[in-house]
């Protein structure tokens, strides 16, 4: 994959350097909030794990356009507490809090084609924290992953006299996560590589002509893991068992107000 992806950018900057005549800049800033849910199953189907909940945060994009062609890059951070529906080892129901945080980057190319339509690849790195905050029955879990993901799809635009609307979907294919996992002292930290995840990215935007320096995006992202293989664990240097994250779905759905500049 990595030959296609350098033979793809070289190709893309050969044709972004032949149209220097109507190249254009364009960058967006702006707050953003993200509805987040995530589950935990265990092989037979029962689930283990629920979190949800809203994320405040704030996301930025810039664009490069020359002729077709248009380089994009963009990020997006979100932090905040959403709640957790678990359970105990010996399978007792546990309520609690996740500090939770999400940070992602990424940079792309989209070439336009007849009507308005336009296909699109990215490069994404996603890093995601969780902080699950401890019971009186059970000790906190602190968690970080770590994942770069190939974004693929296409885009479709519109120009009525409202002002002007895209919507676009995409397959999403992830390496497999580094994950990092801390027991609050009862374990020492473990750290190991999950499955590939597979998923689907759906979007549509809107910049009212009335107001054409604005931008209102919404975005869903669906995400699945496979369970992962099973690592060692130690608690003060010596053997004690091994843990695994369970397969595991990751929903969310984003909205974004935007200045556009």
């Amino acid at each position: 994959m990595t030959s296609i992806l350098r033979a793809g950018l070289a190709a893309a900057l050969y044709a972004s350097l032949i149209h220097p005549a109507c190249a254009q800049w364009e960058g967006s800033i702006g707050p953003s909030v993200r509805n987040v849910t995530h589950t935990e199953t265990a092989p037979g189907g029962r689930r283990l794990v629920k979190e949800d909940g809203w994320l405040p945060g704030v996301a930025l994009q810039a664009g490069y356009r020359s002729g077709k062609l248009t380089w994009f890059a963009g990020a997006d951070w979100y932090h905040g507490n959403i709640d957790y529906q678990g359970q105990t080892q010996n399978g007792a129901a546990a309520s609690s809090r996740t500090a939770t945080g999400l940070a992602a980057g990424r940079i792309g190319a989209a070439y336009a084609l007849p009507a308005d339509y336009a296909v699109q690849a990215a490069i994404e790195v996603d890093r995601w924290k969780r902080d699950i905050r401890g019971t009186a029955a059970a000790a906190g879990l602190q968690e970080s992953y770590r994942s770069t993901r190939l974004v693929a799809g296409a885009a479709k635009t519109w120009q009525p006299a409202a002002g002007k609307v895209s919507v676009d979907a995409a397959a999403v294919l992830a390496a497999p996560e580094r994950l990092h996992v801390g027991f609050s002292g009862v374990l020492d930290p473990v750290a190991f590589d999950t499955r590939r995840s597979y998923g689907v990215r759906l979007g549509a935007a809107l910049r009212p002509a009335a107001a054409p320096w604005l931008e209102v995006r919404g975005r869903y992202d669906w995400l699945k893991t496979p369970r992962s293989g099973d690592a060692g664990v130690t608690a003060n240097g010596q053997y004690a068992g091994t843990v695994a994250q369970p397969e595991h779905e990751r929903k969310g759905f984003t909205l974004t107000v935007a200045a556009v500049f």
